[in-house]
């Protein structure tokens, strides 16, 4: 396993939630079982038991250890975003106008827009203007970029063209920054406990799903996480105030 720099390059905005998304080992995990069949849009955690060995077979991430905890080597997504806007995603439905009938079967029909599949909703999307998003991580070059090859989006509402990737570019890189970054700044979650406490860093403490999936109650810890891995260029909004 290698020190690497993984890069993606973009064309559109990307929609994330938050500065810690998107995790590269959740992309991975993804495009492996993709690959093979076997994702699922909604697995339950049966499935994620019965998934795992052939993740843990064919993942070309180095496996790292805080304590008795285990974790894929990897930093949090790092990049510069030059703006960031806000809007919202709809949905709004109109039956028989600009929504097709609904397929009721035999139960009698009722439209709820308060919930179920035709809960109607209005919610933020957040869009983040970054020609670039980088990951440093220990794993292997080539193993990586075959996989990453299958994907050409990231992010949120990739379908509405956010986080779309044009090429990846997957280098040796000189240092291990998946942790701890040159100047000693932390590079991803990690639980709180295992936080040196003789380490000045700047971090933001959160209850987060440091490992994929992250959704799984098993991954989720209290976490210290990064605060300067995502950062506005406030050097071009400067020159563009002038």
């Amino acid at each position: 396993m290698a020190n690497l720099r993984v890069t993606a390059r973009l064309s559109s905005g990307i929609a994330v939630f938050d500065d810690w998304s998107p995790d590269l080992a959740s992309l991975l995990e993804w495009l492996i079982l993709d690959a093979r069949g076997m994702a699922a849009p909604n697995p339950s955690a049966q499935d994620v038991e019965a998934s795992r060995p052939v993740v843990d077979e064919h993942m070309p991430l180095a496996k790292g250890w805080l304590g008795e905890d285990w974790y894929w080597q990897t930093s949090s997504p790092c990049y510069t975003y030059r703006n960031e806007s806000v809007s919202k995603f709809r949905k709004r439905w109109a039956p028989g106008i600009d929504s097709p009938a609904p397929a009721w079967g035999k139960r009698k029909a009722k439209w709820d827009t308060s919930q179920g599949a035709e809960k109607a909703y209005d919610l933020p999307l957040f869009v983040r203007l970054a020609p670039t998003i980088t990951w440093y991580c220990q794993g292997d070059r080539e193993g990586i970029a075959a996989l990453l090859q299958g994907c050409t989006g990231l992010g949120k509402k990739r379908a509405h063209g956010y986080g779309q990737v044009t090429n990846w570019e997957v280098e040796d890189h000189d240092y291990d920054w998946h942790l701890w970054g040159p100047k000693g700044e932390l590079m991803r979650p990690i639980p709180a406990v295992h936080l040196p406490r003789d380490r000045p860093i700047d971090i933001a403490i959160r209850d987060w799903g440091w490992r994929p999936p992250a959704w799984l109650s098993a991954n989720k810890a209290r976490c210290a996480m990064p605060v300067h891995t995502a950062r506005l260029d406030t050097a071009s909004l400067a020159g563009a105030g002038r």
